[in-house]
C-alpha cells in the first residue's frame, strides 16, 4: 500500500507545477496584451488630440435675416 501511495506523490507534483506554470503563462500573457492595449488607446488618443486640435477652430454663428 505504501509504494501504490508514494507513486501517486510524483504525479501530483507534477501536476500541481503544469497548472502552475499555465497560470503564469496566461497571466502573464494577459497582463502583457492589457499593458499593450492601454498603451495603444493612449497612443491613439494623444495623436487625435494632438491632430484635431490645430484644426479645429471655432465657427462664427449666421445670423439668418
Amino acid at each position: 500500500m505504501r509504494n501504490a501511495k508514494s507513486a501517486w506523490v510524483p504525479l501530483l507534483f507534477l501536476w500541481l507545477a503544469v497548472h502552475a506554470v499555465l497560470l503564469a503563462v496566461l497571466l502573464g500573457l494577459k497582463f502583457l496584451l492589457t499593458k499593450s492595449a492601454v498603451v495603444a488607446v493612449l497612443l491613439v488618443a494623444g495623436a487625435v488630440f494632438l491632430f484635431t486640435r490645430f484644426r479645429a477652430m471655432p465657427r462664427k454663428l449666421s445670423q439668418a435675416a
